[in-house]
């Protein structure tokens, strides 16, 4: 493999760990679409549904004995984890030879995106305290999945073109 196929499928490893990270907080939010929730996730959505709307934070309790606190936390620790990756990746995509400009830029801004998105996910699901206000992280939950799709499709792009010969240097 070369750099550049390394790079890039690094960027779309991260990019399934992020839809990962998005499954885990669209569970946190009682969303329960199939097209997001992975095997590991739909066990925490059939969790985080079940959440009371009374009480204090800590003390809202779902099925199995999960809090509203342990959801965040698990939210936090996800989101981490995923932005330690992007952030790999982007270091990887920065550091390639294959790469243009133009195409490093392209993922560059693809996945700061990301990291953005994820922290405003992460700060919404951190000051949420109720039901309600999970549900509320749901619009951005879209927004981060339609950021993973424009990174998916901006890596396609590339690699298309790195496959097929450029017609200007005849």
């Amino acid at each position: 493999m070369n750099v550049t196929r390394k790079s890039l499928i690094a960027g779309v490893t991260a990019a399934g760990l992020l839809v990962g990270g998005a499954g885990v907080a669209a569970a946190a939010t009682g969303s329960s679409s199939p097209s997001t929730s992975s095997p590991s996730t739909s066990n925490a959505s059939a969790l985080l549904a079940s959440v009371s709307s009374g009480g204090s934070p800590a003390g809202v309790a779902v099925a199995g004995g999960a809090s509203l606190s342990a959801i965040q936390a698990r939210v936090d620790a996800r989101v981490a984890k995923v932005i330690a990756t992007l952030t790999t990746a982007q270091t990887k995509v920065d550091a390639s030879t294959k790469l243009t400009a133009a195409q490093k830029t392209t993922i560059d801004g693809d996945i700061a995106t990301m990291i953005t998105d994820l922290g405003t996910i992460k700060s919404d699901v951190d000051g949420a305290t109720t039901r309600a206000d999970l549900k509320s992280v749901r619009p951005m939950i879209k927004t981060l999945r339609g950021d993973v799709k424009q990174l998916r499709g901006d890596v396609k792009t590339i690699r298309q073109s790195a496959r097929t010969p450029s017609s200007t240097n005849t």
